[in-house]
């Protein structure tokens, strides 16, 4: 949701680079996450607003937390999930209990995965697209995918499209 330069994005190792896909190594994060059943433009909208809540202040202490990007996105057999890397703290214990009980605070290791960057809108036919151009790279590199398909958006809604930067990412062995 990159509003300026000045917006923090997790750090990863880079392991390889071939045009627009990238391999990587991330350590552990703590994300503040929410979750339901399905996904749509809409949900993603409550979601959102459930998630920004909490980081406007919506805890505990009534504190503001720093905006980061990108906001991930994964739809498991269960659910539809919507992360927040919490950046300024290692430890859950530091981050101020979320006034709704929609808002969990986790660590997550995503470890190596395969990221594909794209341009645009991240709608269901561009990442369908981006989608087999990832998976065709994973199976000609041998790459095992051990995670559902995530989707990284690191802007906000009125950036423009050309200018957007979105990702498919696949957590792999």
């Amino acid at each position: 949701m990159s509003l300026a330069s000045s917006i923090k994005e997790p750090s990863f190792t880079l392991i390889s680079k071939e045009k627009n896909i990238e391999v990587r190594e991330y350590p552990e994060y703590v994300v503040a996450r929410t979750s339901t059943r399905g996904g749509d433009d809409e949900l993603n909208s409550n979601m959102f607003r459930v998630l920004a809540n909490y980081i406007f202040g919506g805890n505990e202490r009534g504190q503001e937390i720093p905006m980061t990007a990108p906001v991930l996105t994964k739809d498991d057999s269960d659910s539809y999930n919507m992360m927040f890397f919490m950046l300024e703290v290692e430890k859950e214990e530091e981050l101020p209990l979320p006034n709704s009980d929609r808002v969990l605070i986790e660590r997550i290791n995503l470890g190596k995965v395969v990221a594909i960057k794209f341009g645009w809108w991240a709608t269901k036919s561009n990442i369908n697209k981006h989608r087999k151009e990832i998976e065709k790279y994973m199976a000609l590199n041998n790459l095992e995918p051990i995670s559902d398909l995530m989707v990284a958006q690191y802007n906000s809604p009125w950036a423009i499209p050309p200018f957007r930067k979105n990702e498919l990412i696949y957590r792999v062995k």
